[in-house]
């Protein structure tokens, strides 16, 4: 009889643990969470173009080549992310395609595709 009980409250046990940890690792990380919903709440920022004399006297560039920024097609046609981390949406609409943009929040220049 103690060995029956013993094995129905062992197996109630892992069920319980099994469950409970499901359970919490559905839960969101707080800090993912926050960063999509500043994303989400700021969209995209909008472009500053710069001159290519004035990047590269500022900004000059490794290799005499810029990297170009990303699209979305999920996005609108004028949104490009940047190259550089963290990887910010820029709203590139004014911006003529081979443009160069600032990404403001590293203090460098990508190509607008």
């Amino acid at each position: 009889m103690k060995k029956k009980s013993l094995k129905i409250l062992s197996m109630i046990t892992i069920v319980l643990f099994v469950l409970g940890t499901a359970v919490c690792a559905q839960g969101t990380d707080s800090r993912i969470g926050s960063i999509a919903r500043e994303r989400g709440e700021k969209g995209a920022i909008e472009a500053k173009a710069i001159s290519k004399t004035d990047a590269e006297k500022q900004y000059p560039s490794r290799g005499g080549n810029y990297p170009v920024g990303q699209r979305d097609p999920h996005d609108a046609s004028g949104i490009v992310v940047s190259p550089y981390p963290p990887h910010e949406k820029y709203e590139c609409s004014k911006i003529a395609h081979g443009g160069l943009v600032l990404d403001v929040k590293v203090n460098k220049v990508f190509v607008r595709p």
